[in-house]
């Protein structure tokens, strides 16, 4: 499968409850444009320009600092909030498993991180095939918790207990993480689309987002 066209997956958004995971969807799809633009721009030739190292260097950055932090928010927040209503639900095993399977998942992909900036280091190293193994396997990660671990969100938590662990992952964040974090993931999203994600959010952030954030996101050239 080639990083150029890395599937989404539909399953998630269509599952049964009152959670709402535009969030959720959103930040796997803008994981899903980065490791596009990795692929196509990490080279040993770009690299090899200073501005363009430079470039590549801001956007990995960035890429590297959302996915630690997207699974770590859900590490600490998520998935114990997931285990705590399944724990005492009959039969549990199965849904259990899947979130067992997230957390193995997050201990392989994260330290593909430090060996693609180990390759950047070391031009001896393989660094098409470094990129290529992160690509793969958050691509089947993101693919796997959208089929089988999201909908549990929907078919386990309320609204209001999501809501409750969407406002925990918040409070553990920082104002800065937050000015990066939103435009970041709403980077190529289309205009009309982006209305939708910044409703998921108070009011002050799609202001905030317009006249501050997403300017100076936008100053700093990535990939």
């Amino acid at each position: 499968m080639s990083t150029q066209t890395l599937p989404g997956s539909d399953a998630a958004r269509h599952g049964t409850g009152q959670a709402d995971l535009t969030i959720m969807l959103a930040a796997h799809d803008a994981f899903r444009r980065d490791l596009v633009a990795l692929a196509r721009t990490a080279s040993r030739g770009s690299l090899a320009d200073p501005v363009r190292r430079l470039a590549i260097a801001a956007g990995w950055d960035t890429f590297k600092r959302q996915l630690l932090q997207h699974h770590e928010a859900e590490d600490t927040a998520l998935w114990p909030a997931l285990r705590a209503r399944l724990g005492g639900r009959r039969p549990a095993t199965s849904a259990l498993s899947t979130l067992d399977a997230m957390e193995a998942e997050h201990e392989l992909i994260d330290p593909l991180l430090a060996a693609v900036d180990a390759a950047f280091a070391d031009e001896q190293a393989p660094l098409g095939d470094v990129i290529g193994e992160l690509a793969s396997k958050l691509t089947g990660h993101l693919g796997h918790e959208e089929r089988d671990a999201l909908p549990l969100i929907g078919a386990t938590l309320t609204a209001g207990e999501w809501s409750g662990v969407v406002d925990d992952i918040q409070s553990r964040g920082s104002a800065a993480d937050a000015i990066e974090m939103v435009p970041w993931m709403l980077d190529h999203v289309p205009a009309q689309d982006v209305p939708a994600v910044l409703a998921q959010f108070p009011p002050v952030v799609s202001r905030l987002y317009h006249i501050e954030w997403k300017p100076r996101y936008d100053a700093q050239p990535r990939w």
